[in-house]
């Protein structure tokens, strides 16, 4: 569980790429609804999960790989049946959006330079997905606070719109949990408040570039995209369905694989099992650079 909840928190450690590890999990390239305690069936996704006029947040663990193979394939997907609307990323923000508007219409606009990609995003993680975002997508946007942005809510005290105190308590756990226990949780209000501050920016770009008549899709971590702790506590009456990807391990119960959720809130709406891999040692790592 906590390898799950690493990838979409803010970590001090930088993002690098795991191996996916070839497995017989027959679980691999399913969709399963916690809620219905069923699988659904491809075809049936396409046909009846879709939130038209909304958005479909796809929860991503940042550094592997076949999670954004799946981001690629679903984008096409959705492109060739004419469904797809916007696609946004957490990758990116809105200071992006002119070059991100370029891209859309000048292939030669697609490169990291052009694109004044963040490094912190491995380029060859993403480059696929944005790839067949701007092949089939009406609009590639920039979502996330700035670094500018980020720095400030750091260094001052602004206001941030704060959900139940019990959610800031949960989140503070999660915090506290995924850094390993190293650092105190006061130390991590800073943090809680980035993330918070992240999920109303980017419900607020989701908000303004729905279409009525199409989906749209962000790409972004796992804890931006839970149904009960991020973007979509933000997003108002706005059509959504979270699908988290989760990759697998021995276990074959797909229930053992759902976050413990906020309350009496599910996490998501549907699980995509994708390949196991071999995953760092986080805690090890975060040790180490501390040390």
């Amino acid at each position: 569980m906590l390898l799950r909840v690493l990838a979409g928190l803010l970590l001090l450690i930088s993002i690098s790429v795991q191996a996916v590890v070839p497995s017989p999990n027959p679980l691999v390239g399913k969709l399963w609804s916690p809620v219905q305690q069923r699988y659904v069936a491809w075809p049936e996704f396409y046909r009846d999960w879709l939130p038209t006029g909304g958005w479909l947040l796809l929860g991503e663990q940042h550094d592997n790989p076949d999670h954004h193979k799946q981001q690629s394939r679903l984008i096409q997907a959705l492109g060739e049946r004419g469904q797809l609307g916007a696609v946004a990323l957490e990758m990116a923000t809105p200071a992006q959006q002119a070059a991100l508007d370029r891209a859309l219409h000048d292939p030669d606009a697609r490169t990291p330079d052009r694109l004044a990609w963040s490094e912190g995003w491995p380029w060859t993680l993403y480059q696929a997905p944005l790839q067949a975002a701007f092949r089939w997508s009406s609009r590639v946007l920039g979502a996330d606070l700035s670094r500018p942005e980020v720095r400030a809510l750091y260094t001052a005290n602004a206001a941030v719109a704060e959900l139940e105190p019990a959610h800031a308590d949960f989140m503070l756990d999660l915090l506290y949990e995924s850094h390993c226990r190293q650092l105190p949780r006061e130390q991590l209000q800073p943090m809680r408040r980035i993330q918070l501050a992240r999920d109303q920016q980017i419900a607020s770009v989701l908000r303004a570039n729905a279409r009525p008549d199409r989906t749209g899709v962000l790409l972004t971590g796992s804890i931006h995209a839970r149904a009960d702790l991020g973007v979509p506590r933000w997003l108002g009456s706005l059509p959504r369905r979270t699908v988290l990807m989760v990759a697998v391990t021995d276990d074959t119960d797909p229930a053992a694989y759902l976050p413990e959720s906020f309350g009496d809130l599910g996490s998501a709406d549907l699980l995509l099992f994708t390949p196991q891999v071999d995953a760092p040692d986080y805690c090890a790592d975060l040790q180490l650079k501390s040390n």
